[in-house]
């Protein structure tokens, strides 16, 4: 029956996941915030209307060929893990729970943004905490999808956090991504150190941040910024991690 549960959250998740990627909203262009000076004569209300992508739109609508890969790779590894466990169940430390419930969450909540604030940040809170919690309990274990899936809700949840709790004060694109990507590199460090030798937690995040890094490079950087800082430190635990 586990097993069960755990290939219906999956497939649930990237079925849902799939069709936000591809069908939700346009993706919008990451754009520097405006100013009189910068602007000439006249051209300013136009400008100043250009919708700006979110850091969570980056992850949930991909806008380059390595975000892409990134959520395609999530979605192969999960399934595979899922469709393996089915077969020949071997899952002796529980992660099917606490992943199951991960996956479900996240199949549910980035449609609840524009809905209601305070749902979607209870989501991202609950995915991370038990998307982190079937990692852990996953390591030893030849399976690469928990560690995946938790580095990829760690970056996910963290900007949205970020950006729906900072809204409010209005801070730009490149602030909020301070505000997400630091902390988020932080509490991966540490969670890399739970994991042991387990590194497909640090790949995720480190590829995650990489792509917003290439997504932003020319248009913010600032975001560019904060995410090679993140790279960074999560490259040093994935160094040690694997030696």
């Amino acid at each position: 029956m586990s097993e069960k549960i755990y290939l219906a959250s999956a497939t649930a998740f990237v079925a849902s996941s799939a069709v936000l990627a591809t069908l939700g909203r346009p993706p919008m262009p990451v754009v520097p915030p405006l100013t009189f000076e910068t602007l000439p004569d006249g051209m300013m209300g136009p400008l100043a209307d250009l919708p700006m992508a979110t850091l969570p739109q980056l992850y949930i609508q991909p806008q380059n060929a390595v975000m892409w890969l990134l959520l395609v790779v999530l979605w192969l590894l999960l399934l595979a893990d899922a469709v393996g466990q089915y077969l020949d169940p071997s899952d002796q430390n529980r992660v099917w729970p606490p992943l199951s419930l991960a996956l479900l969450t996240a199949a549910i909540w980035p449609w609840l943004v524009g809905i209601s604030t305070t749902a979607a940040m209870i989501g991202a809170m609950l995915m991370l905490a038990a998307s982190l919690t079937a990692a852990v309990r996953a390591r030893g274990q030849r399976r690469p999808g928990p560690g995946f899936m938790a580095g990829w809700s760690l970056t996910l949840g963290t900007a949205t956090l970020a950006t729906l709790a900072t809204e409010p004060i209005g801070l730009s694109t490149s602030q909020t991504a301070i505000v997400a990507i630091l902390p988020s590199a932080l509490i991966g460090m540490f969670a890399q150190e739970w994991l042991g030798r387990s590194i497909t937690f640090a790949v995720a995040t480190i590829w995650a941040f990489c792509a917003v890094a290439v997504t932003t490079m020319g248009t913010s950087p600032g975001v560019a910024l904060a995410a090679i800082i993140g790279i960074s430190g999560m490259g040093v635990v994935l160094v040690r991690a694997a030696t």
